[in-house]
């Protein structure tokens, strides 16, 4: 019986798995394509604004949330917390996020300009592009710590594939200005929330509890998530302050150049972004002995998977970046050829970054991404100047590095798991390949005898 149920948490595991899979390949697909429609109506000076105004709001927001929305995965995970306590606990946040970033904004443009990377009115957009970034950040984490991942998908794709229409409709009317990006941005997320929230269940809100919320609630939410959370600001910095480096050193124009590689790079972290986001919620749920039995067959797969996808990025990205964002683009090839390994590492660190979260040493994760950082700003200033957006490529991959060498360090203080063991494929995993192929080949099989049998049924007089 264990081992039945064994087999049929495995299945379950690689069924969310692909689930979410497909829809991060749907969601950052259509993120790609943003980036793309972007691209033919701003050109490489207009994308390079955009991506620094994106930038902003993306540091703005992970800071405005204040682990509240890691805070709601585990407790909700842990069973120590209702819904309904930490939905009211994460809306009351969002209405702080938003009074805070509109005065932040006002006080701002008062005294120094209504200027910050944009200018005029997409400056003040700052303000509610802000709140409904954090928003979404919150109501989707209530969703990943109910494992809720289909409507996770949904949501993903609604606002990808909004932000996508407004701005294909500005680019048709040869209206696509950086405003016009911002607010195609804008509005796909208010759209995406408007759904989120839905999702969540307002017959779960208690209005009394987000006008004077449950503060011992919002301190647990806040005190266990913004470990988890100062880990994603620095390693935001991690993927991205080397666009203000760039920014800082060689044109605006060289931003929307690195802008592209990077976009096209992170289509790898699909596979890492999937597996993580399942393992996340199931490992917290597991006891530490079968955490750390599962851990390292995870993590070594993914590594192995996100190598090959790769190099076979690597192979195509001259032809498939003239082709999807023009010539204007070239200069993006070297730096994402350069990125490579480092966003291969990554992947890694995303599934080891789960399994320490779910074991409460999401302090770690931290300590990982903090001492990550300072290397690739170190050579980043080093590197750019001379060498600019490639420079910037080879200081990102040495940071990422860097982040796989001090996650694997804390792992092993964690689990006693050889390297080899947690790095590299062994000759068990052919089997589990095997194994899987023929479970979708007869579940493929399945398929379409019961199509047949259908068919020959309404065939019949």
């Amino acid at each position: 019986m264990q081992q039945q149920a064994g087999a049929g948490t495995r299945g379950d595991f690689f069924l969310n798995v692909n689930l979410v899979f497909l829809s991060q390949v749907a969601i950052y697909g259509l993120a790609f394509l943003f980036r793309i429609v972007l691209a033919h109506g701003l050109g490489d000076d207009g994308l390079g604004t955009y991506a620094l105004f994106y930038l902003s709001v993306l540091i703005a927001g992970a800071m405005g949330n204040f682990g509240v929305g890691l805070g709601s995965i585990y407790f909700l995970n842990k069973g120590e917390h209702s819904l309904r306590e930490l939905f009211s606990s994460s809306l009351f946040t969002i209405i702080v996020v938003a009074a805070v970033s509109a005065i932040a904004v006002v006080a701002y443009a008062f005294v120094i300009d209504d200027e910050a990377f944009v200018s005029g009115r997409a400056y003040w957009l700052y303000a509610p592009t802000v709140t409904a970034t954090v928003a979404y950040m919150l109501l989707t984490a209530l969703l990943h710590g109910a494992s809720r991942f289909l409507a996770l998908a949904v949501l993903g794709i609604v606002q990808g594939a909004a932000a996508v229409g407004i701005a294909t409709g500005l680019l048709i009317t040869d209206t696509l200005d950086v405003f016009g990006a911002i607010l195609a941005f804008l509005g796909s997320f208010v759209l995406a929330d408007l759904i989120a929230l839905a999702a969540v269940g307002l017959r779960n809100v208690d209005l009394r509890a987000v006008v004077r919320p449950r503060w011992h609630v919002l301190r647990r939410q806040m005190g266990y998530g913004v470990q988890g959370q100062l880990s994603n600001i620095a390693q935001l910095f991690n993927y991205r302050l080397d666009q203000y480096l760039i920014v800082a050193f060689v044109a605006r124009a060289a931003v929307g150049h690195y802008a592209v590689a990077v976009s096209v790079g992170e289509s790898v972290w699909w596979i890492s972004s999937a597996v993580a986001m399942v393992m996340l919620p199931r490992l917290t749920g597991l006891d530490k002995e079968r955490a750390d039995e599962v851990t390292p067959i995870i993590c070594r797969n993914t590594l192995l998977v996100s190598a090959l996808a790769a190099l076979a990025l690597a192979a195509v990205s001259p032809l498939a970046i003239r082709i999807l964002f023009g010539s204007e683009f070239d200069p993006a090839v070297t730096p994402l050829i350069l990125l490579m390994p480092g966003v291969v590492a990554i992947s890694a660190v995303r599934v080891l970054a789960s399994y320490l979260f779910s074991r409460g040493k999401v302090i770690y994760n931290l300590y990982t991404t903090v001492l990550s950082l300072l290397a690739p700003l170190a050579f980043g200033l080093i590197l750019i100047p001379p060498f600019e957006i490639e420079g910037a490529a080879i200081a990102s991959s040495l940071g990422y590095g860097l982040a796989l060498v001090v996650s694997v360090w804390f792992y092993r203080r964690t689990a006693e798991v050889s390297l080899v063991a947690l790095l590299l494929p062994t000759p068990a995993d052919a089997v589990h390949y095997r194994d899987l192929w023929r479970r979708f080949a007869a579940r493929l099989g399945g398929r379409s005898r019961a199509a047949s049998a259908a068919e020959n049924e309404a065939e019949r007089p």
